[in-house]
């Protein structure tokens, strides 16, 4: 059967993206291209052309996409609540009273309590008032009018730090589905204006929030109203989960208590930074975002269970889809659990239905949906991760297990207990997993060294330990709330079990330390080879495929050449030698200094690392001095001066000395240890 939703899904897609990158208005060209298409797509039917139907159909879908992204755009960068902000702020800030729905739980951060709020109604908070914060009781006097300024509509998304000590108490209180109001001093997200760091407002924007802000206590957010039953029955249960797994969990390890966490529930805010950048550097951070791993193994669960109690028909599978989907908005969604139980949807509506479908058509036909509804998920690192993983195993491993048969199913149970066939299952497992990474790593190798400037190859093995460990911290994980309600003492021992599993996880990481050489920090490399790249996978596969030795053998070495380009970066070598000029780049840092010296003959000093002046999780000397360092070409420093030890000028200190290994680090005034 063939992937007939692969046309208009790649169609879909790229105008999307078009649509994005296009940032003027071309609404008149895409509406005259779509209805163009739309009438070839009429002809090519009626005249019965197949390959020219497919090529309209994905005109046309393409320029539909087009025009949703450049449409969802436009209103994710200028909402109207930052068209209201421009209006009125004074030195890029504005003291704003706000009221809209709480997006997703407050999280504690080192700064504060965040909240992510979508606004509907606002208006300016009146200097004449007073200099301080509005009283809360004046705030309640009236939704829409507060001492003769007038609510307007203003949607748009916000991120706010609420400070204080009576934050940290209430954050249990300000949960998804919640209405709240607050004032608000509201300002543009920071923006660091450096060659090779990205442009961290804009992604802000396309994940919803235009703007960010601070509210000086807790005291001054008032709860508005409550969310519907099923967020008030959600975020009970999300509570009560995040509750149970720091008792029966947290009581062996805290470390091991928020990897479960995040793994059960998809709550990540209590990770260790460190534990975090080891898991990336190991290229094993995948198994603790939810992900189609965790709803295939829940998916596996409830089949299981139906199966025994007997449980099969189509009752089994619709059950099966209400229990996903449920889970799904337990855990806040996101682009790959998205992705996955939509996917696991279509596969239990098919069966319940008795329909067939490729997985590839599953897979396009998710995609367009997902892209459909949100256009700017596109470009989501997470959309890009999770269906370029996803297509690559689909299409990969199959073909490579296809060599080890599986047998009929009388001859499995007639073998049931011949020592071999079990061997052979074993190994037919574990070739079908090492495919499944080597698929994985080939398809993203140049999209983690484009987002993250990261490229690991420690994946390739601790796969076989992380994912296994992964299972087992998430089947007890999930399994220690219910087991909570009936005995503790049975809970703090299923909670002893996930904790296994999620110290096995952290100290499969150690190979990265043992073997350094598997994992790199890159340049993002040029568009150029990126293309090429993909360009001589996608042909190297499909002419191997169809048996075409020599022509394969050119397309393949042009994929491992433009690969190296990515890992070494022919730059370095120039930039090694100098080109005998003095070049000083003074880094945006925002409050603090950071300047990156290049002597005539290839010498680099860094003075300064720049960092916050508050307490924070933002990383100064990751997210934005090494971009820096890295787009001049250098892997690594010969000097570093510190000039003296406020928070400003050394807080990103540490991340550079780690990943530039600075031959000498001078001292002005002693810097603190």
């Amino acid at each position: 059967m063939r992937t007939i939703a692969a046309v208009p899904a790649t169609g879909l897609l790229a105008g999307a993206v078009s649509g994005l990158i296009l940032s003027d208005p071309h609404d008149v060209f895409f509406y005259v291209t779509l209805s163009a298409s739309f009438v070839a797509v009429m002809f090519a039917w009626m005249l019965g052309r197949t390959r020219w139907f497919a090529f309209a159909i994905a005109a046309l879908f393409f320029s539909g996409g087009a025009l949703l992204g450049g449409d969802a755009w436009r209103h994710a960068w200028r909402p109207p609540l930052r068209i209201a902000f421009e209006q009125i702020a004074d030195r890029d800030e504005a003291f704003m009273v706000l009221e809209g729905v709480v997006r997703s739980d407050a999280v504690r951060t080192a700064a504060g309590v965040s909240l992510r709020v979508d606004v509907d109604l606002a208006r300016p908070f009146q200097a004449s008032e007073t200099s301080q914060p509005p009283d809360p009781a004046r705030l309640k006097a009236s939704p829409h009018s507060t001492d003769g300024a007038r609510a307007f509509q203003a949607s748009g998304g916000i991120l706010v730090t609420v400070v204080g000590s009576l934050a940290s108490q209430q954050v249990t209180d300000w949960r998804a589905g919640r209405r709240v109001r607050m004032p608000v001093v509201l300002r543009r997200p920071s923006r660091y204006l450096d060659p090779g760091v990205p442009d961290h407002e804009r992604e802000l924007a396309r994940r919803g929030t235009t703007l960010v802000g601070t509210v000086k206590s807790g005291a001054l957010v008032e709860i508005v109203a409550r969310g519907g039953w099923i967020d008030e029955w959600l975020s009970a249960v999300r509570a009560f989960a995040r509750r149970v797994i720091a008792e029966s969990v947290g009581r062996w390890s805290a470390q091991s208590a928020a990897i479960v966490a995040a793994i059960a529930v998809g709550d990540r805010a209590g990770l260790d930074p460190d534990v975090r950048r080891r898991l990336q550097e190991a290229g094993t951070y995948h198994v603790i975002a939810i992900s189609g791993g965790n709803i295939a193994i829940l998916a596996g669960l409830l089949l299981g269970a139906f199966r025994t109690a007997g449980w099969l028909g189509r009752s089994a599978m619709l059950s099966s889809i209400a229990l996903l989907v449920v889970y799904a908005r337990l855990v806040g969604g996101g682009a790959s659990v998205d992705r996955a139980t939509l996917m696991a949807v279509v596969y239990f509506a098919g069966r319940a239905f008795d329909q067939r479908s490729p997985p590839l058509n599953t897979l396009a036909l998710v995609a367009a949906l997902l892209v459909g509804a949100d256009p700017l998920s596109v470009v989501d690192p997470a959309f890009i991760l999770t269906f370029g993983a996803t297509l690559a195993i689909i299409v990969v491993v199959p073909v490579v297990t296809s060599g080890t048969p599986a047998g009929t199913a009388a001859q499995n149970a007639k073998n049931a207990k011949n020592a071999k066939k079990n061997l052979a299952g074993i190994r037919r497992s574990l070739i079908a997993m090492f495919a499944a990474s080597v698929a994985a790593e080939a398809m993203l190798f140049p999209v983690g060294a484009l987002v993250f400037s990261r490229v690991t190859f420690a994946g390739l093995a601790l796969n076989f330990v992380a994912i296994p460990m992964m299972a087992v911290a998430q089947i007890a994980g999930m399994a220690v709330v219910p087991i909570a309600l009936v005995s503790h003492t049975a809970a703090a021992a299923t909670g002893w079990i996930a904790h296994i599993g999620a110290d096995g996880l952290v100290r499969s990481a150690d190979l990265v330390r043992l073997a350094p050489a598997v994992a790199f920090r890159v340049a993002p490399p040029p568009w150029p080879i990126v293309i090429i790249y993909y360009i001589g996978l996608v042909a190297a596969w499909s002419l191997w495929r169809s048996g075409a030795r020599g022509v394969r053998r050119a397309w393949a070495v042009a994929a491992t050449i433009a690969a190296l380009w990515i890992l070494v970066d022919p730059r370095t070598l120039v930039a090694a030698r100098g080109d005998g000029l003095l070049h000083v780049t003074f880094i945006d840092v925002g409050q603090g200094d950071s300047a990156f010296v290049r002597f005539p003959h290839g010498g680099t000093l860094l003075v300064d690392a720049g960092g916050l002046a508050s307490s924070g999780t933002f990383d100064i000397g990751d997210r934005v001095v090494a971009p820096v360092i890295r787009d001049a070409a250098f892997r690594r420093l010969d000097s570093m001066a510190l000039t003296h030890g406020d928070p400003d000028h050394i807080g990103g200190a540490l991340s550079i000395v780690r990943e530039f290994r600075p031959r000498e680090v001078w001292e002005g005034i002693p810097v603190p240890r």
